[in-house]
């Protein structure tokens, strides 16, 4: 095992793949997390679109300049650069990246806070299933399970099976007047809150957005008596 956990894939019909289901244009910027050597970077600027290639080992840099076409080389930490630690002002509008267990999880959280169309990421199979129904996460994404890919397909070989997944951002609940989705974003968004309290604080925020005041008192009232509750 290497230092950041890093697993190379080889297979060049799932990298076709994950080009594919991108569908990018050339006015598109995709973020990719994780370059590694390339071979997603590759395809992935044959398109014509911006590539932002992010990756944490600097022993890559001199392979991935090299890649013709709009490909911009960021050697730094990826959940940093979602943070905005690093890079305050990168644009992208898709995201991709091969990514590692160690990864997975806190990425997904971040991506609740992210601004972005769509995002397709090879992820290992046991974490593809878990975020899929997720209460939490489907609150936010549209989640598929495009299809499943084996271990040896990378190199070194994983000891599990990895997934193709899609995301996608859903609309701003707000927007969309639903209000079991809007108040469980407000719940994950407020962890530290009574939950009687997040519930209440969301409704009033949710029905006052649609020109409708309620009370402390009102809103606590249909908190309790909601399913979330």
């Amino acid at each position: 095992m290497n230092k950041w956990e890093q697993f190379f894939l080889q297979d060049q019909k799932v990298v076709e793949k994950i080009a594919t289901l991108l569908e990018l244009r050339p006015k598109d910027k995709v973020l990719e997390i994780g370059a590694g050597k390339g071979e997603i970077t590759r395809k992935l600027s044959e398109t014509g679109a911006t590539v932002l290639a992010v990756e944490i080992d600097s022993a890559f840099k001199q392979e991935l300049i090299k890649i013709p076409g709009k490909v911009q080389v960021i050697i730094a930490d990826a959940l940093k650069v979602l943070k905005r630690k690093v890079y305050p002002n990168i644009c992208f509008n898709k995201i991709t990246g091969s990514l590692p267990s160690t990864i997975v999880e806190p990425l997904i959280h971040l991506l609740t806070k992210t601004d972005f169309e769509l995002a397709v990421f090879l992820f290992p199979l046991k974490f593809a299933y878990k975020i899929l129904n997720h209460p939490v996460f489907t609150a936010f994404f549209e989640i598929e399970i495009v299809e499943k890919v084996s271990r040896k397909s990378f190199w070194p070989i994983p000891r599990t099976n990895w997934a193709i997944v899609k995301i996608k951002k859903k609309p701003n609940p707000l927007a969309t007047k639903e209000e079991e989705r809007f108040l469980k974003q407000y719940l994950y968004f407020h962890p530290k809150a009574k939950k009687i309290n997040a519930l209440a604080e969301g409704l009033i925020q949710f029905w006052s957005y649609h020109g409708k005041l309620l009370t402390k008192k009102e809103a606590k009232k249909l908190a309790t008596k909601n399913p979330l509750w």
